[in-house]
């Protein structure tokens, strides 16, 4: 999805050299980059952050999994599972938080420590071997809604809403930019940012 909206940029913007750096490892301040695009929250930037979307994280398994291993009716269930977690930005990843969604207000928030069957640092791997039927999975929804589509994942507990890794978008302080990069700013401001936004957005 990051990849169309710059091309969109670069379209309007003809001039300009387009590099993009995909990572998957912690926030730093990147002085060799005019803006970065984050997921999660970040910790002691010098660097000013936007919201480009709130990003829902979904919990999510394989359909065969949870034939073979039932499905969690409650948080406290999860501790009977595998659980697959992704390790980034030096979070704890075993320490899930979970609020009562929408219509389930009475019910209580909760945190819930669970012992992960398989850790990686990549998203994508994390929910593949959700889809092979390894255990739950914790995926934004922009990443689990082609699967939930194509029948691959189902979602677990939905009616508890997970903790969002918001998109951020992150650019020097207003005396550090250079042109381009508040071009993109812009851009984004101007509305574009719907083309980053989830499909259940």
């Amino acid at each position: 999805r990051l990849a169309p909206l710059l091309a969109r940029f670069a379209l309007l913007h003809t001039g300009l050299k387009i590099q993009l750096d995909l990572r998957e490892t912690p926030w730093p301040d990147r002085h060799d980059a005019d803006a970065v695009i984050h997921i999660g929250t970040v910790k002691d930037s010098s660097w000013v952050a936007r919201t480009l979307q709130l990003n829902e994280r979904w919990l999510c398994a394989s359909p065969g999994y949870l034939r073979a291993r039932g499905s969690p009716s409650s948080p406290r269930d999860l501790s009977d599972h595998a659980c697959i977690c992704i390790r980034e930005n030096d979070e704890d990843v075993t320490l899930w938080h979970l609020r009562p969604g929408t219509g389930t207000e009475t019910r209580r928030s909760e945190t819930i420590r669970i012992q992960p069957a398989f850790v990686t640092n990549d998203g994508t791997v994390a929910r593949q071997w959700a889809e092979q039927g390894l255990g739950l999975v914790l995926r934004s929804a922009w990443d689990a809604t082609e699967a939930l589509a194509a029948g691959t994942l189902v979602r677990v507990l939905p009616d508890w809403q997970f903790d969002s890794a918001p998109v951020l978008l992150l650019v020097p302080t207003r005396k550090g930019r250079t042109a381009r990069v508040r071009a993109l700013v812009n851009y984004i401001e101007e509305g574009h940012v719907a083309h980053v936004r989830t499909p259940a957005g």
